[in-house]
């Protein structure tokens, strides 16, 4: 804990508000009565995400798909100006006070990954071709500022909301668009690819 996990906190705690205003605002203009959101603990970030019930049926499918997409691309939406913004305060200060993330976790995102390449500079997150996967790459990482990390596990948080496994919002998606008994398959089918990516496509952040 540095003076450095403030910022970090609150960037993050306050995109996952913006996630669930997303949210409510939805809910309100469709007459759900929705729980207040349960904040998930994280040791890194403060918390994780958030998870919000419903206390009444959505009136028709479109209004339950509303409710679900709405937070996460709102989430999504701010995380982008969040990793912009920290980017930006990157740029403008001592980077060697500032933490770190992996090279290879920050190249999984192509949006995250390639808004801070473009405001860092071209190459700050490149990779020769035959270094690739090796353990000195493993090792590599970037310092950005606070504001940018959260930023950038936000997107990635708010991006595996929208997968159609179990009761996350892209869960409830699912149903929506599919149907219950359909849901399940897709969900089953999307799981069990993303573990095949995670052991088998070099990818942490599938694994993880």
């Amino acid at each position: 804990l540095t003076d450095l996990s403030i910022p970090l906190f609150a960037t993050f705690v306050g995109l996952q508000l913006v996630h669930e205003l997303g949210h409510l605002v939805t809910a309100g203009a469709n007459g759900i009565k929705t729980s207040s959101p349960t904040f998930v603990p994280s040791i890194i970030t403060g918390i994780t995400s958030s998870v919000t019930s419903l206390k009444s049926p959505p009136k028709n499918k479109a209004a339950l798909f509303d409710f679900a997409i709405s937070g996460p691309l709102a989430g999504m939406i701010a995380s982008v100006f969040a990793i912009a913004l920290g980017s930006q305060l990157t740029t403008v200060a001592d980077p060697t006070m500032f933490p770190a993330l992996p090279l290879e976790i920050l190249r999984q995102s192509t949006l995250g990954g390639g808004i801070i390449e473009n405001i860092l500079g071209s190459g700050a997150l490149g990779v020769p071709e035959g270094a690739l996967g090796t353990a000195g790459v493993a090792s590599m990482t970037v310092a950005l500022h606070p504001v940018a990390i959260a930023g950038y596990i936000s997107l990635i948080v708010n991006a595996l909301a929208v997968l159609p496994i179990g009761t996350t919002d892209g869960g409830r998606a699912a149903i929506a668009l599919f149907g219950r008994g359909s849901k399940i398959l897709i969900g089953n089918i999307f799981f069990a690819a993303i573990l095949f990516i995670g052991l088998f496509g070099g990818s942490d952040l599938f694994l993880f």
